[in-house]
């Protein structure tokens, strides 16, 4: 059964959308895959911000070129489902990683677009180890304020200092006035 032509429009819209959402896009193949099976992985990735969705390839193609983003033909070969992750970046690709690993003679990461760059299956699998958002804030607010901390220290050192100079010359006057 081909698709019309206003099908594909339909089907570039939502795309070019889900597109435009995504941080981060993970391909992966598919091959022998059962529908219970996909499933599974639809409703494993709703619970952490991301969304599996088969696509057609020439169409996804398509649509990255429209948005000027990189593709990579041997990526995009085959039966392939593209993971669109909205939210936290690393719970996502770890669901990815692990159902690949669970099920590697039916399912592999081949690649993803992340941010502008195209990135291979092991710069995926390295995302995994990234840090999570509050974690990486808290990192970030903790380098800024370091300087900080490190100035008042030596303002309060210096008054210190100051402050025992005039202690000790205090007793010295109080000692030589007895």
């Amino acid at each position: 059964m081909a698709i019309t032509r206003q099908q594909k429009e339909e089907i570039l819209q939502k795309y070019a959308e889900k597109q435009r959402r995504a941080q981060v896009m993970i391909w992966a193949n598919y091959r022998g895959l059962k529908v219970s099976q996909i499933q599974d992985l639809r409703r494993q990735m709703r619970a952490v911000g991301a969304e599996a969705v088969v696509v057609k390839n020439t169409l996804m193609r398509k649509t990255l070129e429209h948005a000027n983003l990189p593709t990579d033909p041997k990526t995009m070969t085959g039966p392939c489902v593209v993971t669109f992750i909205y939210g936290e970046i690393a719970p996502a690709i770890k669901v990815v990683t692990d159902y690949a690993r669970l099920n590697e003679a039916v399912f592999q990461v081949t690649g993803g677009v992340v941010g502008n760059k195209l990135v291979n299956a092991e710069q995926v699998r390295a995302l995994t180890t990234m840090p999570s958002r509050e974690v990486m804030l808290a990192k970030a607010i903790g380098t800024m304020q370091a300087p900080i901390t490190g100035f008042v220290g030596t303002l309060a050192a210096v008054m210190r200092g100051v402050l025992n100079v005039l202690n000790a010359r205090s007793k010295q006057l109080e000692g030589s006035a007895s």
